[in-house]
């Protein structure tokens, strides 16, 4: 669905043109970087991502216009097969593979429901979760699209799509979908004293509550590999928990713990290399149901209800969020929610100028990234690797310590992994045969529950 171009929106799209697109200059072959013209230092940070990092949907049945209908009850059919599937989750008090399917993917019933019993069946998949309401309140059902899957489907439009075909097989009908949450971000490489920022002093912000980010780090952090000592800053906090709130913070260490190192193959593909240890620094935007309902940009939109005018508007909600780039030469731009600025020596902070680097981080939405070719494949290796390294390291855990409960030849210095291997396979099918379980059988739901499949 196409969206009449705003004003602003012309204007921002046609000063990229005249840039070629890239949002300025290249600098040394791929960082962005321009003369501040109230600012006279440089910017060497440059945009590595950007893209829709979480995104919520709320699905409604229609009408014979295509409108959606608010307090439909699910079908009888439906009904009984979710209440099945969950019934069985319960006896066994975990998460149980049912017939849907999603992007290859078997969803599993869980035991419990969500939020205060609107929603009394939640299914899971690596790519989504789904919420199915009994339809006496509000929606049918509320989806959330993992970010894996945002990342991996290219583009936005093409994951909406998909999910639409689902919804409408399950619930045999047009179902109408309704922007719930998203988060926008963008990730920033040559972005250098981030760190050194004041939240207070260098942020112009409509947030009220503002916090900083600190991640412990006393003595040797095994995932980072590297020594300090106290907290660490890793980024701030606006608005937390508020219907617009935002967060920066330092991407590199976080997908260490996240498992997200696909991240690193998108970087890559925008000019970032590990070699020169640049830190990676995040800047993500979150609109809930009340702000996205209430938004308005003159001459573009009031309110963003369906999910299909969501790509559309991306640059404009990103615009409405980080600021403008045009702020710094017309005073009728409107400021945005959130900017970093250089401090200046005027009383009306809104007046101070933007921070180059953040001027970069405003043009986000509007510059050409790259995304690697079959960036699904990517992600899905990247995402199962991480979880065999780490099942890896738990299971050598594992091991050590039952040889050191054991004792005996097991805890003799002189032997290898080979022994404690051969006394678990003993020991192991002796445990398989107690449970009444076979442990192909288990590989098997186990993958399924995984969401792994072979290629």
């Amino acid at each position: 669905m196409l969206v009449k171009r705003s004003p602003l929106l012309a204007v921002l799209v046609g000063e990229e043109e005249k840039r070629g697109g890239r949002g300025a200059a290249p600098v040394d072959g791929h960082a962005w970087a321009w003369e501040s013209e109230v600012c006279m230092e440089k910017s060497t940070a440059w945009i590595v991502a950007r893209g829709v990092d979480t995104l919520v949907v709320n699905a409604f049945y229609v009408n014979e216009q295509g409108e959606p209908v608010k307090g439909v009850l699910l079908n009888e059919y439906l009904f009984r097969q979710l209440d099945a599937w969950k019934l069985g989750a319960k006896e066994v008090h975990e998460e149980v593979p049912t017939d849907l399917v999603f992007h290859g993917k078997t969803l599993h019933m869980c035991p419990n429901g969500a939020g205060r019993g609107q929603w009394p069946w939640m299914l899971k998949s690596r790519d989504m979760t789904l919420y199915i309401s009994r339809g006496n309140w509000n929606g049918n059902a509320t989806v959330r699209f993992s970010s894996e899957y945002l990342w991996s489907c290219g583009r936005l439009l093409d994951a909406i799509v998909e999910v639409q075909v689902f919804l409408d097989e399950v619930f045999r009908g047009e179902m109408y979908l309704q922007v719930s949450e998203a988060h926008l971000c963008a990730d920033v490489a040559g972005w250098h004293g981030v760190d050194k920022l004041d939240r207070t002093q260098h942020f112009v912000s409509h947030s009220r509550k503002r916090s900083a980010r600190f991640t412990p780090d006393w003595g040797f952090d095994s995932e980072v590999q590297e020594h300090s000592y106290g907290l660490q800053g890793t980024g701030f906090e606006f608005s937390s928990g508020g219907s617009v709130s935002c967060v920066i913070y330092e991407k590199s260490r976080e997908i260490r713990r996240s498992g997200k190192e696909w991240f690193e193959d998108i970087w890559r593909a925008n000019g970032w290399s590990e070699v020169d240890e640049q830190r990676i620094w995040r800047v993500e935007m979150r609109f809930k149901r009340e702000s996205l309902h209430e938004l308005q940009v003159e001459g573009a939109f009031h309110g963003i209800e369906d999910v299909y005018r969501l790509p559309d508007l991306l640059p404009l909600l990103w615009a409405y969020g980080v600021g403008s780039p045009l702020r710094g030469t017309d005073e009728e731009v409107p400021d945005g929610w959130l900017r970093c600025v250089v401090p200046g020596s005027d009383n009306k902070r809104s007046r101070w100028p933007t921070c180059p680097a953040w001027e970069v981080v405003q043009r986000a939405f509007l510059a050409d990234t790259q995304v690697p070719e079959q960036i699904g494949r990517v992600v899905r290796k990247r995402h199962e690797q991480h979880n065999i390294d780490k099942g890896l390291e738990a299971v050598m855990g594992y091991l050590t310590s039952l040889a050191a409960w054991a004792g005996g030849e097991l805890a003799d210095p002189c032997n290898d992994l080979s022994i404690v291997l051969h006394w678990l396979y003993a020991r192991g099918n002796e445990y398989l045969e107690r449970v009444d379980r076979d442990f192909g059988a288990e590989v098997q739901r186990k993958r399924a529950r995984f969401g792994v499949g072979d290629d």
